[in-house]
């Protein structure tokens, strides 16, 4: 298998008949009648173990693996005719097929783009054209343990994507472009369904211990990828994510069980993110702008000697910051003293205020710059922008941090003009 599919390594499909509980009861494990693990490529005898945990701890549950390409539309009609014949119903749709793809663009050819497509929205939008006639089917009850007659129509669509759905810069982009469409079959789906009693939502997972070490993965073609293996330390997950770790797959699973239930039943089209907070902190190293005011002192623009930020005051905020923005202390300190050092290159001769910018690009290189004036254009060149100028013709386009040293406090903002890069 390739490194570019190391993190989702297998197509999935689950697709799920309750044991006759109606869609208004609480959903347990103990309540499945069957639950179909679908993998083309796999045996299964790979999936004995889950199958054997799952059946010793829930007698009532039954596994039973069922291989198919989820990208075919026949073999999704086949599968569905094979749910329909053994239990007469369908409940519940989960939808989980997934695939990384190249890390770069350049490397991305037709057929990997295809093969995204298949894994991330082809699946689900099958699942969407298909199961709700098979959920509206009605049945007296059956055999098995808690069965239960279905007397109304109900069922529950769930696409399980990632948080790449919500955003850019989340691996690569076939990956973001495939993850963006999947929610967008949900989304579409709410009108589809309307009159069938089925709901469909997604379920965006962030960062999710999957057992998959990414020490050695391929990097190449990447600056600003994701994942690097640097996420998996435990000093990245504190500092980037709300709640301090990664998720595990059980927590995912609850998610799915609620939007499976009666719990949910007035939840749809809706896009549930399971991350611990990353997006909400604003963390994410691959698409924040981070702008650190450094050396505050004087309230007037003179040449004053620069001290650190120091004592408990400044050792808290800096730590604060850190945690804030997802840098690292030894990031926070090089981009500090990086700061101040190019602030001593600044050429201003007319207004004597020295500004200092340094960039922390998302490979991890710094990239200096200070301000420059001319005396005949009014409007100096400003730190930032000598500093963006020089990292773009570098070929250096995604950046995690910039630290901007002044002489004044408090410190002036940026004027503005750097945003135009």
């Amino acid at each position: 298998m390739s490194s570019q599919e190391c993190v989702k390594q297998k197509w999935k499909e689950w697709l799920t008949d309750f044991g006759g509980r109606r869609s208004d009861s609480m959903v347990s494990s103990a309540s499945f009648q069957a639950l179909r693990t679908c993998d083309k490529t796999a045996s299964s005898e790979s999936y004995r173990p889950l199958v054997e945990s799952i059946n010793n701890e829930f007698p009532n549950t039954r596994v039973i693996p069922f291989p198919f390409n989820v990208g075919q539309e026949d073999e999704t009609l086949v599968l569905i005719d094979e749910v329909l014949n053994a239990f007469g119903r369908l409940d519940v749709w989960v939808c989980s097929s997934g695939l990384l793809g190249p890390p770069s663009i350049q490397d991305t050819t037709p057929a990997d783009l295809q093969r995204c497509l298949e894994a991330h929205s082809v699946a689900p939008f099958f699942a969407l054209k298909h199961a709700p006639a098979a959920m509206g089917k009605l049945t007296e009850k059956k055999s098995y343990p808690n069965a239960a007659p279905k007397t109304q129509k109900y069922g529950s669509i769930i696409v399980i994507g990632s948080v790449a759905s919500t955003y850019g810069g989340c691996w690569g982009p076939a990956y973001t472009m495939t993850a963006h469409a999947a929610l967008g079959v949900v989304r579409s789906g709410v009108a589809v369904l309307k009159g069938t009693g089925v709901r469909i939502n997604c379920i965006s997972p962030g960062q999710i211990d999957v057992g998959v070490d990414l020490k050695g993965t391929d990097m190449r073609g990447m600056t600003l990828q994701f994942p690097p293996a640097s996420l998996q330390t435990q000093q990245m997950q504190e500092t980037s994510i709300g709640l301090e770790r990664a998720g595990r797959p059980q927590e995912v699973a609850r998610v799915a069980g609620f939007l499976a239930s009666g719990f949910s039943s007035y939840i749809s089209g809706s896009n549930l993110v399971v991350d611990g907070g990353l997006s909400r902190l604003g963390n994410s190293p691959n698409h924040r702008r981070l702008i650190i005011h450094l050396c505050v002192h004087t309230t007037t623009p003179s040449m004053t000697s620069q001290h650190p930020l120091s004592g408990a005051a400044g050792s808290s905020q800096v730590e604060q910051t850190c945690k804030d923005y997802g840098l690292l202390p030894a990031e926070f300190r090089e981009l500090q003293e990086r700061a101040k050092a190019a602030k001593s290159t600044a050429y201003c001769p007319y207004s004597q205020f020295r500004v200092g910018a340094t960039i922390l690009t998302a490979a991890g290189e710094f990239v200096d710059g200070a301000n420059v004036e001319n005396a005949s254009y009014p409007v100096g060149t400003c730190a930032e922008r000598v500093a963006f100028g020089k990292a773009v013709t570098e070929g250096k386009k995604e950046f995690k941090a910039v630290a901007v040293s002044t002489d004044i406090a408090p410190p002036a903002s940026p004027c503005g003009m750097c945003r135009q890069l």
